[in-house]
């Protein structure tokens, strides 16, 4: 039964599964944060409670195995909270949900990534060791039996049709443009500076830091003359290729940025480039277009789903093309104040209400469908 809120509507619990450190930098600490201020501001009638059952944080390949194994164990401790539903926010750790009890669990799936790695999807990169493909088996039969699957994007849902069989009505939710992070850019908008081309990407292989390393090198350096990294401290080979393609002195890496940072560049830059081998969503590139910054991206995965046709969408090995549009940009400033306004546009579609009543249809809808079948 539902509980009846202060305002006299029924009030249903959720209770949201944080399997990552909420102290650790990272896409699944958004996702948390920005799902928790929708539902305050938006769904007074949804109930949220964030549920941190992430181990402490240990060192080498033996403490992340044996913190992945113990996941199952820490939600199955926190059983006895019982709200009106589970949300399992990261379907990487979808493998816990069998240790949920008395509530129905929904899973999100932000991608897929190492399943498409095993299947072969991208040519080059190594399939998975043993352990993986066992916990990607274990995910897969967890979201295949979740009460309700929600993707962030439509080729999240095909991928995860394609892998799993899961049924085609598998929800798709894409995620909004964050206000914390809007609300952490300066009041004082500053000019942007000249010729900057920003990235933002961690070191996965689908994030082709490397890629934008080379695009960048090929960009006249009267027109663009720095290149701002943001994301974790970059691998000794990408040092070593920035210093082969002899543009070191012109790459800046800014490591483990704070929203601040990475607000603050968003209105510094001139352009954001980003050819992602794959992306289940590409909250960058929406951030991005939130602040009026142009983008040159790939068209690969869930990207053009984000850009539109705010922002020109390019094969991810397609490097004169990368090369080309970036230059572009950066030598007309017409053409740049227009996908600007461009991206902003696009940007006001993904807004926090509309993701916030999406959210809450879901646990509602899921709940009641799950009360149906238990009467």
């Amino acid at each position: 039964m539902l509980s009846e809120g202060d305002d006299g509507r029924a009030s249903l619990s959720v209770g949201l599964l944080a399997t990552a450190r909420m102290d650790a930098p990272g896409s699944m600490r958004a996702y948390a944060d920005v799902l928790m201020q929708a539902m305050a501001m938006h769904a007074p009638d949804v109930d949220a409670k964030l549920i941190e059952i992430a181990a402490p944080a240990g060192a080498g390949t033996i403490a992340r195995r044996m913190e992945t194994v113990s996941l199952p164990l820490r939600a199955w401790s926190r059983r006895r909270e019982v709200p009106h539903v589970w949300h399992v926010l990261d379907g990487s750790r979808a493998y816990i949900a069998p240790a949920l009890e008395r509530a129905p669990v929904v899973i999100t799936a932000h991608d897929i990534i190492p399943q498409l790695q095993q299947d072969g999807r991208f040519a080059g990169v190594p399939p998975l060791g043993r352990a993986a493909r066992w916990l990607w088996r274990r995910n897969g039969a967890a979201m295949r039996g979740a009460s309700a699957l929600v993707c962030d994007s439509d080729s999240t849902r095909q991928d995860m049709e394609r892998a799993y069989g899961l049924p085609v009505n598998a929800l798709v939710v894409p995620l909004p443009v964050r206000p914390s992070l809007l609300a952490k850019a300066s009041g004082h908008v500053p000019p942007r500076e000249t010729g900057v081309v920003l990235h933002i990407g961690n070191n996965g292989f689908y994030k082709r830091r490397e890629q934008v390393l080379r695009i960048f090198a090929r960009l006249d350096r009267s027109v663009a003359p720095t290149l701002v990294m943001i994301g974790p401290a970059p691998v000794q080979s990408m040092r070593e290729l920035a210093r082969d393609l002899q543009i070191d002195g012109a790459v800046v890496w800014i490591e483990d940025a704070s929203d601040v940072v990475v607000a603050d560049w968003y209105q510094r830059a001139s352009v954001m480039v980003f050819p992602s081998l794959y992306e289940g969503f590409g909250w960058p590139v929406l951030e991005a277009m939130a602040f009026g910054l142009p983008v040159v991206c790939s068209d690969a995965g869930s990207l053009p789903e984000v850009a539109g046709t705010a922002a020109p969408c390019l094969a991810p090995d397609d490097i004169d093309g990368f090369v080309r549009e970036t230059a572009v940009l950066l030598r007309d400033p017409a053409l740049a104040l227009l996908r600007a306004r461009a991206g902003r546009t696009r940007a006001e579609a993904f807004g926090l209400q509309r993701f916030a009543n999406d959210m809450a249809a879901v646990y509602r809808s899921t709940f009641i469908e799950w009360s149906n079948k238990r009467r």
